[in-house]
């Protein structure tokens, strides 16, 4: 199946409807959200019946992927079983896959894009528009290098509009994502000409790691999005490429909420609304029972809690079941992959919620490791990165 993506406007906004839930979910408080009926999730086993295998990654093929990031892989690189691939049915060209990038290679990946990647001055970044950035000139070209107590500032090209930034307020902050390959004019929605200045290459280590893995595209132009918890991305469409081919979509660090609804159809907001937790609630003849014999029937209790906790799962699954899927509100996780191609290259898609307190443990010190960067042990603990790669034309 291809994909018209010629006709679509990469100014068009999203329906009223679709942007009241997808706001709904941004305003949501996380606990709330977690116990949404909406969620899908393929580590929770209700939520999981509602998608089937659409195949799998080869393990020879993930460890030849692997190797291109980490060219002396031990074994703790090494994939030890293909990767399933699963999708659901009402997006069946949206592709996931989860855990596909093992706990090593992603720290591996974390170095290519934020330690060489970011620090190279042809890849821009949502700062260039009004800073002056201090490249390190040091041996070290990272911006960890500096420490964050560092008297070295991000400029302001207009000091009479912007104030200087330091290093710290940066990396913790201000900066929001840079690009990588085919550089995007983000005013008039539109790629660069091939060969022009803006058209600098794409790392060819992360290229050739993304198209063995997703081989139908080629790692053209990428942005990677820097998440704290309480950053939100808007619902959007990717459509200014001049081709269908896929997008990849790879999570590294804080679990994320990424929702996406299919292009033709507006969602009712008041039949998708959050869905609020019923507690189960015994009645006074029941409640006054418990009193009486909470000292003795300590296991009883714990049946109790278990059967309302069952109850409320029956809720939920009842509720989901009543409503019309109209949109999916995928729980992502480091290491998970996303394709988006067929119908879903063009749907509706953005990321209402960053949970907070997340992070995988094996990334939470990062960039701290072999007695670099000790400064900034624990930056990684609140952050969501998101690589997202796109072929720009045929």
């Amino acid at each position: 199946m291809t994909v018209d993506i010629k006709h679509l406007d990469a100014h068009e906004q999203p329906s009223d409807e679709l942007r009241a839930k997808w706001k709904t979910f941004s305003k949501a408080e996380p606990k709330d959200l977690l116990n949404s009926s909406d969620i899908d999730d393929l580590e929770d086993p209700e939520s999981a019946t509602e998608f089937s295998l659409a195949g799998s990654i080869p393990i020879d093929t993930l460890n030849t992927s692997f190797r291109h990031i980490c060219p002396n892989n031990g074994a703790e690189f090494k994939a030890t079983k293909d990767a399933p691939i699963y999708y659901h049915p009402l997006l069946p060209g949206l592709l996931v896959v989860p855990s596909l990038v093992p706990p090593s290679v992603q720290k591996a990946l974390l170095r290519h894009l934020i330690h060489r990647d970011l620090s190279q001055p042809h890849h821009q970044t949502n700062l260039h528009l009004h800073f002056n950035l201090p490249y390190p000139t040091s041996e070290d070209p990272s911006f960890f290098s500096y420490p964050p107590s560092s008297a070295v500032t991000f400029a302001p090209k207009d000091p009479s509009v912007h104030k200087p930034l330091s290093i710290k307020q940066v990396l913790e902050r201000k900066l929001h994502w840079v690009t990588l390959g085919g550089q995007y004019d983000w005013t008039n929605r539109v790629y660069p000409e091939d060969g022009g200045p803006a058209m600098p290459a794409f790392p060819a280590d992360v290229a050739r790691f993304l198209e063995t893995l997703f081989p139908e595209t080629k790692a053209q132009a990428a942005i990677v999005n820097f998440y704290t918890p309480g950053d939100t991305m808007m619902m959007h469409r990717d459509v200014s490429e001049e081709t269908d081919k896929g997008l990849v979509s790879l999570s590294l660090g804080c679990e994320a909420f990424f929702m996406i609804a299919p292009n033709e159809g507006d969602v009712d907001a008041d039949a998708a609304g959050l869905e609020e937790r019923r507690e189960h609630r015994p009645d006074a003849e029941s409640g006054e029972k418990e009193k009486e014999e909470k000292k003795k029937e300590g296991e009883k209790k714990e049946g109790e809690k278990k059967e309302e906790k069952d109850e409320e799962k029956k809720e939920k699954k009842e509720k989901k079941e009543e409503k019309k899927k109209e949109f999916l509100l995928l729980r992502l996780r480091s290491g998970d992959a996303i394709y988006m191609t067929k119908e879903s290259r063009v749907a509706w898609h953005g990321v209402p919620k960053v949970l907070k307190g997340t992070c995988p443990e094996y990334l939470e010190d990062w960039p701290a490791e072999d007695g670099k960067y000790e400064d900034w042990r624990g930056w990684m603990r609140s952050k969501r990165i998101n690589l997202n790669v796109r072929q720009m034309r045929d």
